[in-house]
């Protein structure tokens, strides 16, 4: 009878903790947890350093909101606050998430579960119309503001690889060909092109700068979101650098250009593909390609 007795109560023990989930982990000190972990994330994952920053920030958003709790339960409360927010918004929380508690704090356990949302592909997306992306230039009210939009809408690159690009170094301006040196694990950086309306806006631009920076553009964050707020008001829709991406894209299908050209100007060719085409005749015959397409903006 005490044997039996001894093998329920052990049985129980064993049924609690099961229910009860993995032991959570607790921080005090939660800025010197966040510190080590920015520094995993450049050393150990050598991330880049924007990627980095923004894992940083979720870390410290959710041990903030847990007070310094990590478990299963507070990991699902944290994400709960990012369900009305866009699927791709979630997605990162919840890659920050990962590469906090799983790889950083070794407990993967406290990440079962956790599945990203769909987010819609490109063909999913509202594309803008031509006169509403007239409507969103036109509302813009410098020729930085200008070149910028046009920048992004006749390249079809992404926000961060515009944002990077080096005036001296990336920019050919005779031929009009951007060759950014953005190169990540996940993302590679393409050849492309600007167009006629670009040039005039940007030369404008340039011309009007007293700085020597680097730069192409010499823009803080708070000023080029606001670009992009003014341009969705005009437009009315919601004009991104990622919606004028996949605008470019959409366009030059429908201006004929093939598929693995397309690829080559948004970087999502082959890095053996994009070095083939880097210079010499290679960079010619896309700029023949890209100048016969007529891409146009404004008109």
């Amino acid at each position: 009878r005490n044997k039996r007795f001894e093998y329920d109560m052990v049985a129980r023990e064993r049924f609690e903790l099961s229910s009860a989930g993995p032991e959570p982990a607790t921080f005090k000190d939660i800025e010197s947890v966040v510190s080590r972990f920015w520094e995993y994330c450049r050393v150990d994952e050598r991330l880049e350093p924007r990627v980095a920053k923004d894992y940083k920030n979720i870390a410290r958003r959710f041990l903030r909101l847990s007070n310094g709790v990590v478990s299963h339960e507070s990991v699902r409360a944290y994400l709960k606050t990012y369900l009305d927010k866009a699927p791709k918004t979630y997605n990162n929380q919840l890659c920050g998430l990962r590469a906090f508690i799983s790889r950083f704090l070794s407990r993967p356990e406290l990440m079962e579960g956790l599945k990203k949302a769909h987010e819609p592909k490109e063909y999913d997306h509202e594309i803008p119309t031509k006169d509403q992306l007239r409507r969103a230039f036109n509302a813009l009210t410098d020729v930085r503001e200008k070149a910028i939009f046009l920048f992004y809408a006749t390249t079809g690159l992404r926000c961060s690889e515009v944002l990077r690009l080096n005036r001296y170094e990336d920019i050919d301006f005779k031929l009009r060909a951007v060759k950014s040196k953005h190169d990540t694990r996940t993302k590679k950086a393409g050849i492309t092109f600007y167009n006629e309306e670009c040039e005039e806006y940007l030369l404008k631009y340039l011309n009007s700068r007293e700085d020597q920076k680097e730069r192409l553009f010499s823009i803080g964050w708070r000023p080029f979101l606001r670009i992009w707020d003014k341009a969705s008001e005009a437009a009315g829709m919601r004009i991104t650098p990622q919606v004028l991406r996949i605008w470019f894209s959409t366009e030059m299908g429908e201006l004929g250009v093939p598929d693995r050209y397309v690829d080559i100007f948004q970087g999502r060719a082959p890095k053996t593909v994009l070095a083939k085409h880097y210079t010499g005749k290679g960079l010619e015959r896309l700029k023949r390609i890209y100048d016969k397409a007529g891409l146009r903006v404004l008109n």
